[in-house]
């Protein structure tokens, strides 16, 4: 479904006050947490990237909080310049973006230019018990430069495609959500 909006200006002078909100705590570290589709656009993604980011790391998120039609909120990642989460990436050396995807069956789609870290997220994810791969579709790996999961001092970061199964299960589960934060993070130690 193609967006409704090709950048933030159209977004914010069309949308009603009080359909989105920015949350941020942007204290300058090596890596970013950002959720562009937070909120009720792609639920549960707020509460995952709060849940990683902790008490000290810097994170990001643009949420819906229109009562409908959230998802005309969305902005495609490679087009997302919201000027406060272009900043918080564009201070960080690596930014991880959290997204919500389709899917009865819990699995992750890990994506970026940050192949190194693309492949240890993959199998420290995999190794805790959650399902992680590659997109299969090259179109949805998170390749594009312009997309604001690469858009850190390095260039290269990390996407991570959550499907609605298990962004259910995570923030509905205290203990599943502290294990996959955990093991996230395990993966972003000395970055």
């Amino acid at each position: 479904m193609p967006d409704k909006y090709a950048n933030f200006l159209a977004l914010s002078t069309s949308e009603p006050e009080g359909s989105y909100r920015i949350e941020m705590r942007s204290i300058g570290t090596a890596v970013a947490l950002i959720a562009p589709h937070a909120g009720k656009i792609e639920q549960g993604t707020s509460e995952i990237c709060r849940s990683i980011a902790g008490n000290d790391l810097a994170y990001y998120l643009f949420e819906g909080c229109k009562s409908s039609n959230n998802r005309d909120l969305h902005i495609t990642s490679s087009r997302f310049d919201e000027p406060q989460g272009v900043g918080i990436a564009q201070t960080a050396q690596v930014v991880v973006t959290f997204h919500g995807q389709a899917g009865e069956d819990h699995f992750v789609n890990v994506g970026g230019l940050a192949e190194q870290l693309c492949a240890s997220m993959i199998v420290v994810l995999n190794a805790s018990g959650f399902s992680a791969s590659r997109h299969s579709n090259p179109m949805l790996q998170g390749r594009d430069p312009n997309n604001i999961c690469n858009r850190g001092v390095k260039g290269q970061g990390l996407q991570l495609e959550i499907s609605r199964a298990l962004r259910d299960t995570l923030t509905a589960d205290d203990h599943t959500m502290a294990l996959f934060s955990s093991t996230v993070r395990s993966a972003l130690d000395g970055l």
